[in-house]
Order: structure tokens, then C-alpha cells, then sequence
């Protein structure tokens, strides 16, 4: 059954789609649209959600009523969300010019201390909020927390232009990679029924804090927690129709990946993170528009929108 074929079950589409329906009514819709639904009871899904959807009002405000609704269905959500949007704004208020190589903010001691305050403090609390108030019961956290998620520092390259095209090995600061996930403290959670939100903040073998790609955090996170389901809200959907048709093995990915079928630093990262989850945990992941109200009920009809990233065709 399609998305827009839900409007035959006596809703109207556009209410649908603005979340202008109860959490009893949604239920009804997936359980009578999704024979596949009772397959993921006690699965956990891992979602990340872009800077788009929190930023915007009514995107925001039927995300996290369908991750109540996942939950209510059975379904064990797990949260890992930016906050590009937000951390920019903030340093413009603050009069913090960033500097960005190979898309990644070069991160000084001073902008990482603002960078956490703004994921955990602020971004952090505001999803963890209106999950409560939508009825879910929601509990934040950073990689710090329980030991979640140790980082390393990374590196980038830059070539030089001029006759000798030298490339530069650069120092990025407090820019991490996730090293080591300790999933315990998310199994416990797991157990008290609350719904994990996670910042993708990370802690180094000194006591360093690093931020890290969250796309990065939440595919080491869905391995950790063996997920079925990777789920990665975005916010570069024009690079998504790039992809011939909507599912694709991770061997035609990286096939594609590295002849430059496929570009755009932020889109291969994204994907790249979905095909280390899809291989090391024989999950699926998805990529999905986030700029659309309820893509993720989409996402569990027959023709979904989304890119799906699967072992084997």
C-alpha cells in the first residue's frame, strides 16, 4: 500500500501529513497498512535526526510523535540527532567566525566547550521535552554518559593549488570519530522503557571531548545495539535521486562511491555510515527526506520514498 493510498482509510492525506491525527489513529493506519510490523516488535531502530527537522516547527512536532508511536507499537527507538543549524547560530550571536576544510568545522578548545552546551544542554533537552510531552517517557545523554561512545581525534587533507599540488595533512581540533561503543547503558534503558536521546559528543583516552558526525555516531551505535533498522533523516535530498532506483546492495554502493557515480562529501558520508551498519550488523538502512512531515511512517509502507541500503538485492 502506497503513503498516499492511507487517505482511503477515511483520512484525510493532508491532516496525515501534518500530524493532525491521534497516536490511535496513526496505530491503525500501520497495522492495517504494514503486514511486516509485527517483524520488528522488540527490534530497535536507530534514528538520526538532521538539523531540518529540528529546526522546523512542524517537522519537529510529528517526528517525535512517530517516535512515540514506535514505541508504542513495540519498537525500540534510539535517538542520535545535530545540530549544525543551532551550533551556527550560536557562534554568530557569540561573534565566533567558523572556519570549515573538507566540510568539517575546524574545532578550537572554546568553540568545542560551546558546541556541547548547544547538543547537550539545549538541542539535547529540547528533543527529550517534547518527547515527554507527546507522551513518551525520553532520557538525554551524551557519549559521555555510561562511557557510551570513546572518540579519537581525526584529521583531514587539503591540497594546496600551485605548481606543486602538495597535499596538507590538518589538524581539525575537537573533531572525532567514534572508537568504541558501550552499549550497556542503552540495554538498560532499553529495559525501563524510556527512549535514549543521544548527543554525538564523544570522550578521548585522555578525558578530550570531541564532536562527531552523527551520522557516524548513530551507524557505530546500530551496530553496537545490532539494530535492524538504521534510520538517517537528511537534509542534501536532492543527492538521494542520484541513486538508480530506491534500494541499493553496499556492493553497487561503494561500487559507485568510488567511481564517482555518486557525489557530495556530506550524502557519501551519510551512506558510507549506512553500508558500515548494513555490513557489520546485516541490518538495513535508510536515508529518508527529511524535509517531509511523517517520512517516517512512509518509510514502513511498500513504496516508501527513502533510499534503502541492503547486503544483498
Amino acid at each position: 500500500m502506497s503513503f498516499s493510498s492511507l487517505q482511503d482509510k477515511g483520512m484525510k492525506n493532508s491532516e496525515f501529513l501534518k500530524g493532525e491525527v491521534s497516536f490511535e489513529q496513526k496505530a491503525k493506519i500501520l497495522l492495517e497498512a504494514l503486514s511486516s510490523i509485527p517483524n520488528f516488535v522488540g527490534e530497535t531502530f536507530v534514528i538520526k535526526c538532521g538539523g531540518i527537522t529540528i529546526s522546523d516547527e512542524t517537522l519537529f512536532n510529528t517526528f517525535v510523535h512517530n517516535v512515540v508511536l514506535l514505541k508504542q507499537l513495540g519498537i525500540n527507538p534510539v535517538i542520535v540527532h545535530d545540530g549544525e543549524y543551532e551550533i551556527d547560530s550560536v557562534l554568530k550571536i557569540l561573534g565566533i567566525n567558523s572556519k570549515f576544510v573538507n566540510d568539517i568545522r575546524l574545532t578550537d578548545k572554546d568553540t568545542m566547550r560551546i558546541i556541547e552546551m548547544v547538543l547537550c544542554g539545549s538541542i539535547n533537552k529540547k528533543i527529550v521535552q517534547h518527547i515527554n510531552s507527546a507522551g513518551g517517557s525520553a532520557i538525554g545523554l551524551c557519549g559521555k554518559d555510561g562511557n557510551l561512545i570513546k572518540a579519537e581525534k581525526i584529521s583531514t587533507t587539503l591540497r594546496e593549488n600551485g605548481s606543486n599540488n602538495v597535499e596538507k595533512i590538518l589538524d581539525m581540533g575537537f573533531i572525532g570519530i567514534p572508537t568504541e561503543i558501550n552499549p550497556d547503558i542503552l540495554f538498560f534503558i532499553e529495559e525501563s522503557d524510556f527512549i535514549p536521546v543521544i548527543a554525538p559528543i564523544g570522550h578521548g583516552k585522555n578525558g578530550e571531548t570531541y564532536h562527531i558526525d552523527a551520522d557516524g555516531a548513530a551507524g557505530a551505535i546500530a551496530v553496537a545495539v545490532s539494530a535492524s533498522k538504521m534510520i538517517i533523516f537528511s537534509d542534501v535530498c536532492e543527492e538521494m535521486d542520484k541513486i538508480d532506483g530506491r534500494k541499493i546492495s553496499v556492493k553497487n554502493l561503494n561500487a559507485s562511491i568510488n567511481c564517482g557515480k555518486i557525489k557530495g562529501e556530506r550524502f557519501v558520508e551519510k551512506l558510507t555510515a549506512c553500508a558500515k551498519m548494513v555490513e557489520e550488523c546485516a541490518g538495513i538502512a535508510h536515508i529518508v527526506n527529511g524535509r517531509i512531515p511523517n517520512i517516517m511512517i512512509d518509510l514502513f509502507t511498500e513504496s516508501n520514498s527513502s533510499v534503502s541500503i541492503v547486503n544483498d538485492l
